[in-house]
């Protein structure tokens, strides 16, 4: 369900396919943010059973909470608030923040081995400060992800 208006102050570009393992990463990563604003939903319950759908009952808690751990990282360094769609809209949830895409980048760029680019990008997610938490956080991450070609459908 979508509502008039949705992510235009935000939006970035397009969210990643449906189903690919960035779209599931950065759902699990935006309910876990609702979680933090609106605790009485508990959005969390849904990232974990998505997490667990798409990665199995072993693998998918191991990504969700090495997700949580890098949301947690950046929380300690960003200053300002963190942007993101609402995964609960259709149509918001279709698009992507800045901020949302420089998650993902931190992510990618990790899995690919490409820590300087992956520094680089977490250092304007966090606004210019310590980001060696969140760099740590995302190397953990992608030692727990499997890779794209395992994941469940």
């Amino acid at each position: 369900m979508s509502h008039p208006g949705c992510s235009s102050r935000t939006a970035f570009g397009p969210a990643p396919a449906p189903g690919s393992q960035p779209w599931a990463l950065l759902q699990i990563l935006r309910l876990q943010i609702q979680s933090q604003i609106a605790p009485e939903r508990h959005s969390w319950q849904r990232g974990l059973a998505l997490a667990g759908a798409i990665w199995g009952q072993v693998e998918g808690p191991q990504v969700f909470a090495a997700l949580a751990g890098m949301l947690e990282q950046m929380g300690r360094s960003r200053r300002s608030m963190f942007r993101f769609s609402n995964p609960d809209c259709s149509g918001c949830a279709a698009m992507m923040t800045a901020h949302e895409s420089l998650f993902l980048q931190i992510v990618t760029l990790t899995c690919r081995a490409q820590g300087d680019k992956a520094e680089r990008a977490a250092f304007l997610l966090c606004e210019a400060n310590d980001v060696s938490g969140l760099v740590q956080a995302a190397t953990r991450l992608a030692l727990v992800l499997p890779s794209e070609a395992t994941a469940r459908p």
